[in-house]
């Protein structure tokens, strides 16, 4: 196959994985809204912080803003403990349970679907599968032409 062939047809494999494993909020897969997604990657990067400076950064009206948080502490997601260092001031924390959320609603595919799709191969299989993408990748120019090397996740092997 030449590379033109090989570029058109995996355009179409590419984007027929993507209408099947994509992640859809339409589906009810995803149950957090855009806002509260904001919020939590805030937490996340940020750490601890009060409603006054998350009302800030967030440019939302704190009383909105307090709902929002009132609503995310319900359902687990955020916890509200006292300053240690000033009583007086109630700082914002993002649970664990947050923590996992927010990594979920951040991935683009539906892992589940595409383990699943998977579960038949065996694991020399999948790797090599993950490889050649990799390779493929690795050989393509970055989106930014600063970068020096493409981000690998954390458990990938060398």
């Amino acid at each position: 196959m030449d590379s033109q062939s090989f570029a058109r047809r995996l355009g179409l494999l590419y984007r027929e994985m993507s209408l099947r494993a994509a992640r859809r909020v339409e589906q009810g897969r995803d149950s957090l809204s855009p806002d509260a997604v904001e919020l939590l990657l805030h937490m996340a990067q940020t750490g601890p912080a009060t409603l006054a400076d998350l009302s800030r950064y967030l440019e939302r009206a704190q009383s909105t803003l307090s709902a929002r948080v009132a609503s995310l502490e319900a359902g687990g997601l955020l916890s509200r403990q006292r300053d240690g260092q000033d009583p007086r001031r109630l700082l914002v924390w993002l649970s664990p349970s947050g923590r996992r959320a927010l990594a979920e609603a951040m991935e683009m595919l539906d892992t589940a679907c595409l383990a699943a799709a998977a579960a038949s191969w065996d694991d020399e299989r999948r790797r090599r599968l993950v490889d050649e993408l990799d390779a493929l990748l690795d050989a393509m120019p970055p989106l930014d032409t600063r970068a020096a090397a493409r981000p690998r996740a954390a458990n990938d092997e060398a």
